[in-house]
């Protein structure tokens, strides 16, 4: 056998040296052939695939309502054409109203202050604070400098009229007592002398304590307060003549800001309580009634726009090539038996987590409504 291996390679180098001395070699494209594989592959790729999904409208939005609260009226009901920005439902809004309003007056009273502010002070108010000043200075002045002759006079006759309405009154009082003893008056005419009594006594003792107070002249600590008093009433009146200070003027103009801010967000919130629709389409589902109390986690109504639909499908990897952006198919709605053309519109970048299969949607034209969200259709490419 081995001699037989050689000879037969013996006898191919010299075929090729014969080859040779006739003539050059042309070179042969050599074919590789196709691996099972591949065969298979091109062949699924050929053969036509259907794909089953659900239609579902090309935009659909679940409305919430902004703030919790009862549902004074409902408009729109399952099935109903809505056109874009109509009234779905409404919110009970009295409180609202109200909140609006309080936060109006807010705002008219900070602007009122801010532009008084701006303004300066009136010249009543300016001669009004120069006057408190000037009493409290002379207030001062006499204290300090002590009571005049005539003043003292009239202290002392104070004093001395005081004193005999004391003396009278305690006259009265004995008098008033003894008749009581004895029955002849009755007990309210003997309180009304014991009342008469207590207030000249005071009035006596009072009248006692200034005339001393006057003679003796105030006290240091009496002085300096009086003196405070006076540079307050100075520091008002140059307040009032200066005006507002810039740190006050920004802080009036930023109350104004923040009242502002108020009054959008209480016109916000009553806005807010008339619920329209976003979109033009239909009312696919409504879970609210008039009467109810709703929150914003609950979802009140959605509305779905079906003049054109999506038929919603899962591919898996291997028949991803089949699909492209705009590439019309063949769709077949199960609930219609109507075959129509669609396009391939979006393709998903990424394949869903639980399932492995990217979601390509297929948009179809339903001008008459036709197609509804929900239903099953199969497409064919």
């Amino acid at each position: 056998m081995k001699g037989q291996k050689w000879f037969g390679v013996l006898w191919g180098a010299a075929a090729l040296i014969i080859l040779a001395g006739c003539g050059s070699v042309q070179p042969v494209a050599l074919t590789a052939a196709a691996s099972p594989g591949q065969q298979h592959a091109a062949e699924d790729t050929a053969q036509p695939r259907t794909f089953t999904g659900k239609l579902e409208g090309i935009e659909e939005v679940t409305i919430y309502a902004k703030t919790a609260g009862r549902v004074a009226a409902v408009y729109g009901d399952t099935g109903d054409a809505i056109a874009a920005g109509a009234p779905l439902f409404d919110m009970e809004s009295e409180e609202l109203a109200a909140s609006l309003r309080m936060a109006k007056a807010d705002l008219a009273l900070a602007k009122a202050k801010w532009e008084e502010a701006k303004k300066g002070a009136r010249t009543e108010d300016l001669l009004y604070a120069q006057a408190g000043w000037q009493q409290a200075a002379q207030k001062y002045a006499d204290v300090k400098n002590g009571k005049r002759p005539e003043e003292m006079a009239q202290l002392e006759a104070a004093l001395e009229s005081a004193k005999t309405n004391w003396e009278m009154a305690a006259a009265k009082k004995e008098r008033t007592q003894s008749l009581y003893s004895q029955g002849a008056i009755s007990k309210q005419a003997w309180e009304d002398s014991e009342t008469a009594y207590s207030q000249a006594e005071a009035q006596y003792r009072k009248s006692q304590e200034e005339l001393a107070m006057a003679k003796q002249g105030a006290t240091q600590p009496t002085l300096r307060a009086m003196a405070a008093g006076v540079e307050q009433m100075k520091a008002m009146y140059d307040k009032a003549k200066n005006g507002a200070t810039p740190e006050q003027l920004a802080q009036l103009a930023a109350n104004v800001e923040r009242a502002q801010a108020s009054v959008d967000n209480a016109e916000y919130q009553l806005k807010n309580a008339a619920v329209k629709s976003p979109i033009k389409g239909y009312v696919s589902a409504r879970n609210i009634h008039a009467g109810e109390m709703i929150t914003p986690s609950v979802a009140a109504m959605t509305v779905v726009n079906t003049e054109k639909v999506y038929v919603v499908i899962g591919v898996a990897e291997k028949d991803l090539e089949r699909f492209a952006q705009g590439k019309e198919v063949d769709v077949t709605v199960e609930a219609t038996r109507k075959h129509m053309t669609g396009k391939v519109e979006r393709i998903s970048p990424k394949a869903s987590a639980g399932t492995d299969m990217f979601t390509v949607k297929v948009v179809l034209e339903n001008k008459n409504g036709e197609l509804r969200s929900g239903m099953t259709a199969v497409v064919t490419l």
